[in-house]
């Protein structure tokens, strides 16, 4: 791997020596690749001629005037070139090795998008301001009544802290601070850059909002360290610390709803307010929080405001927001991830696309503003377990908390995996209720084939109002390892190289109509292998395969739950892959074998001809009614047949395409909602679906 162009920025003001300091710790590396961006915020110590001098290599920027952090930083990265982007402090002492282990890291792991590192003080001794928790209502309360400092470092009462931790293990963080902060130039543009609203403090808090909010994951990597004099370019203390405040008044202005926003205000003076008390009882020599609750409406109002106030002066006018991005809570987005990679997969190219995901809580739908709540099973996610009790108050729960939401143009989405469940769970009344809400309330189905959209109406006769959409199932390749050779499978998996091998894979439940296929598997001559791998329920359903199997050597059954690492070897083994569904709309399975470039047998049901349409008959091949001998044979012949491409063409199932046609059936199901809202203009989303 190549190493990258990193372009190092340093924003300074009127700290020359601590600067300099801080640049030679970076260039005495001679990293290949690392480049230095310095910006002079208006100092009188002769700081720009002082890096210009010592640093010729380096692009020194004179602002003439004190941006501050956040327009300083975007000064410098719009001067930039560089793949990354790496934000440090002037007061910080770069190790030797730490930046090469922040940019292996990253390149490593691209997916986190936000890097940070470990601080420490000039003893050595861990400095946590490298990251933070982010600001939420219980961290401002605990904040407000004085906890998070009786309990100092406390998980529980000074969340914001991270607890005891010692930043010494990689870890995701909700806030990487500015000190030391790589970025991919790419994410950076995509974020949009720091909030420019921001003077100084919290404005790092609300730039990785942001980034979570794009789908990234900040991360520390603790062999990335440097050397930090907290503080080192703020004057008093009582002046750090109004600055401070006006960051979080800030953030909470910006990133929480208006209520809660306007609580966290209240809290975050009533903080003030307490620790002013206690230093007056205590007759403190320093005025820190005194000064702070006394000059409130300097601070409490937060930037730009707060910059008139505190440093005399009229912030120049900000670029006029981003429009808010699109929120969608879905049930499930990602905690099913691990069983199904299909919604984690949808919502992630999602968030790529600006979109704001998470996993359906109802206390979110109140607190915050929702544009989209995305269904996939509803019986499973309403009705599942035993207790009819909780049945009834998930319901309960949920359409109300919709109620509550619906002034605020909140969407009801269904995706219509299948028209009627697998299983029949709770009792027909609550199921019968349950179907009622749910058709009452919906504002827009989608549909993985048209034919399912046509079987969804035919079921449920009053979706016939409802506007429809159809968007593919998308494929797995990028979620697992694929690639295995197939004689290095077999041998993992103890299977002779020389015989045919019919797999059927992933969970198995009734409608699979695995037992079937054992049996007519076994009625069929040959020495070719039947290889059925993945984990049966009810526990009687693996009784009834063990039985079908009986002592035919040929049958070969591994009925666990398979991790991940493990599918691809079943997959790699195979010939060719059965499903023998009794019933099927669509099917992750048969796109899981497409994606592992498997040829695959499933009946002509439900959108199977669609599946063969999108891709092709080399790779899908459709049986009519019950399975036979006769099609378990002559699928084998198809599957093992010269002229195959090597790998199927899976375009009509990417991700990115589907994100972007999902944001465009949002965009429909709200103009035409039958609920008569009116439309919301998204110029994001119909630009995305456009270039989709």
């Amino acid at each position: 791997m190549s190493a990258p162009t990193v372009d190092v920025i340093v924003v300074n003001y009127n700290t020359r020596e601590r600067t300099l300091e801080c640049l030679r710790s970076v260039v005495d590396q001679q990293i290949p690749g690392v480049g230095l961006i310095v910006v002079d915020n208006g100092s009188t110590d002769g700081s720009a001629e002082a890096f210009a001098a010592a640093h010729p290599e380096a692009q020194v920027i004179d602002a003439g005037e004190n941006l501050g952090f956040a327009r300083g930083v975007n000064r410098a990265v719009e001067a930039s070139t560089a793949e990354y982007v790496l934000l440090l402090n002037p007061d910080a002492t770069v190790f030797p090795g730490s930046l090469e282990a922040l940019i292996d890291f990253a390149q490593e792991h691209p997916e986190h998008g936000l890097y940070g590192g470990r601080t420490v003080r000039e003893d050595g001794s861990l400095d946590p301001s490298s990251c933070w928790g982010a600001p939420t209502p219980w961290s401002l309360l605990c904040f407000a009544t004085g906890l998070s400092t009786v309990f100092k470092r406390s998980a529980l009462f000074d969340p914001e802290s991270l607890g005891r931790w010692q930043r010494d293990t990689v870890r995701e963080v909700p806030v990487i601070t500015g000190c030391l902060l790589l970025v991919p130039r790419a994410q950076w543009d995509a974020i949009g850059g720091m909030d420019e609203r921001f003077f100084l403090y919290g404005e790092d808090a609300e730039f990785s909002a942001r980034a979570r909010a794009h789908g990234l994951r900040p991360v520390i990597v603790p062999s990335a360290v440097i050397q930090h004099d907290v503080g080192g370019s703020t004057s008093s203390t009582g002046r750090k610390m109004a600055m401070v405040m006006a960051g979080k008044a800030t953030y909470v202005n910006l990133v929480w709803p208006r209520v809660l926003a306007l609580a966290g205000i209240l809290l975050l003076q009533a903080g003030a307010a307490v620790r002013g008390l206690l230093e007056w009882v205590t007759r403190a020599k320093r005025r820190t929080w005194r000064d702070v609750f006394y000059h409130r409406r300097a601070w409490r109002r937060g930037y730009p405001a707060a910059e008139r106030t505190l440093f005399g002066r009229t912030p120049p006018p900000a670029a006029p927001p981003a429009p808010r991005p699109l929120t969608v809570q879905a049930e499930p987005a990602f905690r099913t991830e691990k069983a199904n990679p299909y919604n984690g997969s949808l919502y992630r190219a999602l968030q790529r696309r600006g979109v704001r995901v998470s996993d359906l809580s109802y206390w979110r739908m109140l607190a915050h503003r929702t544009d989209v709540v995305h269904l996939h099973w509803p019986d499973l996610s309403f009705l599942s377990g035993r207790r009819r009790s909780i049945h009834v108050a998930r319901l309960v729960l949920f359409y109300s908390a919709l109620r509550l939401a619906r002034p605020r143009g909140t969407l009801l989405v269904w995706t219509v995996h299948n028209v009627s469940s697998h299983e029949e769970r709770s009792t027909p009344a609550i199921r019968g209720a349950a179907e009622r809400l749910l058709l009452g309330n919906i504002d827009g189905i989608i549909g993985l084939t048209e034919q399912g959209v046509e079987a969804a109406r035919d079921a449920y006769p009053r979706l016939r109002d409802v506007p429809a959409a159809v968007t593919p199932h998308g494929h797995y390749r990028d979620e697992y390892t694929f690639g295995m050779p197939r004689s290095a499978a077999r041998a993992a998996l103890g299977i002779p190289p020389e015989r045919p091998v019919i797999a059927a894979v992933g969970q198995i439940r009734s409608y699979k109509n695995i037992p079937h296929l054992i049996r007519v598997f076994r009625d069929m001559p040959g020495d070719a292998v039947l290889l059925v791998a993945g984990s049966a329920s009810p526990a009687a359903l693996a009784d009834e395969l063990r039985e079908a199997a009986g002592a035919d050597p040929r049958v070969v059954l591994d009925l666990r739950f398979l991790p991940d690492e493990e599918i691809p070897v079943v997959l790699a083994a195979a010939d060719v892959v059965v499903l023998p569904y009794s019933r099927i709309q669509n099917s992750g399975s048969a796109i899981l074998a497409a994606s592992a470039d498997r040829p695959v047998l499933v009946p002509d049901q439900g959108g199977m001809r669609e599946l063969r349409d999108q891709l092709g008959t080399a790779w899908v091949r459709l049986y009519a009614g019950e399975l036979t001998t006769a099609d378990l044979s002559e699928a084998l012949s198809w599957a093992t047949e010269e002229g195959r491409p090597a790998s199927a063409d899976l375009s009509a199932l990417d991700w990115d395409a589907i994100a972007a046609q999902t944001l465009t059936a949002y965009d429909e199901f709200r103009r035409r909602s039958r609920r008569g809202r009116t439309p919301i203009s998204r110029p994001q989303v119909a630009a995305e679906g456009a270039r989709g």
